[in-house]
C-alpha cells in the first residue's frame, strides 16, 4: 500500500511539473529596459516585444526604468520574484560594467537567454561642428578651456578620461540616459562631444551628426572608414551585445521556452529589419553558453581595465 502512495505521489508530481511547462506563459509578461523611448534600445525593444508576443501567445509589453547607465533596471531583474514573467533587454555593458565598488548585482545573478544584435558604439558630435576627424578634434579640444561630454555609462565615461588624461585635455561630464537623452544635447550644440550606441545612424544619414571615431573594438558597419580608439593609440575599446537576461531562479523548464522563443525571434523578418534597416546593428544570435562566456571574459576585462587607471592615478 505504500508503496502504491510512493508511485502515485511521483506520478502527480510528474503530471505537475508537465503542466507548469505546458500552461507557461499563462499570463502577460513583461520586457524591462533602462534606457528612455527615443532610444534605439527601445526601438527595438518594441519590435521585439511584438514578436515575443505572437510566439508565446501571451502580451509581451515594454517597460522603462532609465538610469545608471541600465543599471536600475538590471538590478530591478536580479532582484525580481517574478522569474518568469520580467525579461532584461539591455547592452551587455549595463551587465559587465556595473560598478566594481558595492554593485548592485553581479554577472550571476542572471539567467541570459541570448543575444540578439552587437552594438555599434561611437563617438559623436553635430555636424557642423569644426572638426570632422579624431586628429581634427585633438587640435579643437587643446584649444579649448573645456569640453563638455555626453556620456551613458561607466565604461564611456572611463574611455573619455583616459583620453584626457592622455592628451591633457579638461573633460566635463553631461551624464545622459540613452540615445534619447544624448541626441538633444549634440543636435542642439550644448555638448562638443557625445557617446552613442547606435542613435547616431539615423542623424548621420539627415546630416544632422557625424561620427569621430570608433568605441567598439571594432570598425563600425555603418562607418568603416572611422577608426578605433585601439587604432588611435589609446589601447582601449569595448564590445558590447545587446541582450535578454532573466532572473537566475527561473524555473528551468521556463527558461526553455523563453529561450527557444527568443531564437524564433531572431529569425523573423520583423526583427530583422528594424534591427538591420531601422537601428542599423548586426544582428548576432549567441545562446546562453556562448553569450554567459562572452559576459564572464568582458566582465574580467573590464576589472582589469578599472585596476589598471586606478593604479596610473
Amino acid at each position: 500500500m505504500k508503496k502504491v502512495a510512493i508511485l502515485l505521489l511521483l506520478q502527480i508530481l510528474l503530471y505537475s511539473a508537465c503542466a507548469t511547462a505546458k500552461d507557461f506563459p499563462s499570463k502577460p509578461l513583461t520586457l524591462l529596459i533602462g534606457f528612455d523611448r527615443g532610444g534605439t534600445v527601445f526601438t527595438q525593444a518594441e519590435a521585439l516585444a511584438e514578436v515575443l508576443t505572437d510566439i508565446l501567445n501571451q502580451p509581451v509589453t515594454v517597460q522603462v526604468r532609465s538610469g545608471l547607465g541600465g543599471g536600475i533596471a538590471a538590478a530591478m531583474v536580479a532582484q525580481s520574484q517574478s522569474e518568469s514573467y520580467i525579461m532584461l533587454f539591455t547592452p551587455s555593458l549595463s551587465i559587465t560594467n556595473s560598478p566594481h565598488t558595492q554593485p548592485a548585482f553581479e554577472v550571476d545573478d542572471f539567467r541570459y537567454l541570448g543575444a540578439i544584435s552587437e552594438d555599434q558604439n561611437a563617438l559623436v558630435t553635430y555636424s557642423d561642428a569644426p572638426f570632422s576627424s579624431w586628429t581634427e578634434f585633438l587640435e579643437y579640444a587643446k584649444q579649448k578651456d573645456e569640453i563638455l561630454y555626453a556620456s551613458q555609462n561607466l565604461t564611456d565615461r572611463h574611455f573619455i578620461n583616459v583620453i584626457a588624461e592622455q592628451e591633457g585635455l579638461n573633460i566635463r561630464i553631461i551624464p545622459v540616459s540613452g540615445g534619447a537623452g544624448m541626441a538633444p544635447l549634440v543636435l542642439g550644440k550644448d555638448v562638443d562631444l557625445a557617446f552613442s550606441g547606435g542613435t547616431h545612424n539615423r542623424y548621420v544619414d539627415s546630416e544632422q551628426m557625424k561620427v569621430i571615431a570608433s568605441v567598439s573594438v571594432n570598425r563600425l558597419s555603418e562607418h568603416p572608414d572611422t577608426p578605433t580608439l585601439q587604432e588611435l593609440g589609446y589601447g582601449i575599446g569595448s564590445q558590447s551585445l545587446r541582450i535578454v537576461a532573466v532572473p537566475k531562479n527561473i524555473p528551468e523548464d521556463h527558461f526553455t521556452i523563453l529561450a527557444n522563443a527568443l531564437k524564433q525571434a531572431v529569425a523573423d523578418p520583423r526583427l530583422i529589419q528594424v534591427i538591420r534597416d531601422v537601428i542599423r546593428h548586426p544582428v548576432m544570435f549567441m545562446d546562453e553558453s556562448e553569450l554567459h562566456r562572452f559576459i564572464r571574459d568582458n566582465r574580467s576585462q573590464y576589472l582589469e581595465l578599472i585596476t589598471t587607471i586606478e593604479n596610473e592615478n
